[in-house]
């Protein structure tokens, strides 16, 4: 508890649940354990007992911590699920505490070989799927609506792998990396140039499996250095209001 700080901030709740989720996620408090009650709280961030409970039902909300009542109750900290892990590491790519960079890095870890496992699988309706869904990556570059055209493909290779641990880790990333895409917007053509999959696409409705991985591998190194400079601007921008 000696890292935080008192709060002087007119959105105190806001600040004490942003705190508490610094410590959650910097690995003070770990699942299972519970957080410090309503009294040492107050205490702590000398604010009012109406602010300390705003901030654990945020913290709630987010799917953070369960709410124990009786006298050995209170807020514990939940396990880490597939459910949350895109929310929560968009929290930390906003408070500065991941990268694009380190995102990107897992994905290059396991798209490769989500695209080599479709391409083993592909029948000609996913195939069918998959052209469609390349061909209709332009429609709108509306957000939020234009993140998931340019993510489509990624999602029904990521549903053709046959496997449903993959299936769920590689769709948590898509998810995350669109979902701070729709926070800040940058040109959707600048972040992800439409054709950008025909290479993928072309190995995968193929069944070119060693194929389809290096076209994933080189589309996500060339979107990776796209998104640096995107993030680079955003992170400028926060510095420099």
């Amino acid at each position: 508890m000696n890292n935080f700080q008192p709060i002087k901030k007119v959105k105190a709740s806001d600040e004490v649940s942003k705190q508490l989720r610094h410590a959650i996620f910097e690995g003070r408090y770990f699942a299972g354990d519970k957080l410090p009650s309503e009294r040492e709280l107050i205490e702590t961030f000398m604010v009012s007992r109406t602010v300390v409970r705003e901030a654990i039902k945020a913290l709630e909300a987010r799917g953070l911590v369960e709410i124990k009542q009786g006298a050995t109750g209170g807020a514990f900290v939940k396990e880490l699920t597939f459910e949350r892990l895109s929310n929560d590491c968009k929290d930390l790519f906003f408070l500065g505490n991941m990268s694009f960079d380190e995102i990107c890095q897992a994905r290059l870890s396991i798209e490769p070989i989500v695209a080599g496992l479709a391409a083993k699988h592909c029948t000609p309706k996913q195939a069918k799927l998959l052209i469609e869904a390349n061909d209709n990556e332009s429609s709108t570059l509306e957000y939020p609506e234009t993140v998931m055209l340019r993510s489509r493909v990624h999602y029904l290779l990521a549903d053709m792998c046959n496997n449903r641990f993959l299936t769920a880790i590689d769709k948590s990333l898509i998810q995350l990396v669109g979902s701070i895409a729709s926070q800040f917007q940058p040109d959707t053509d600048k972040i992800h140039p439409p054709g950008m999959h025909n290479a993928i696409i072309d190995a995968v409705i193929t069944g070119d499996e060693a194929g389809a991985e290096t076209a994933m591998r080189e589309h996500l190194l060339e979107f990776l250095l796209l998104l640096e400079g995107i993030e680079n601007d955003y992170r400028q921008t926060k510095s420099n209001p």
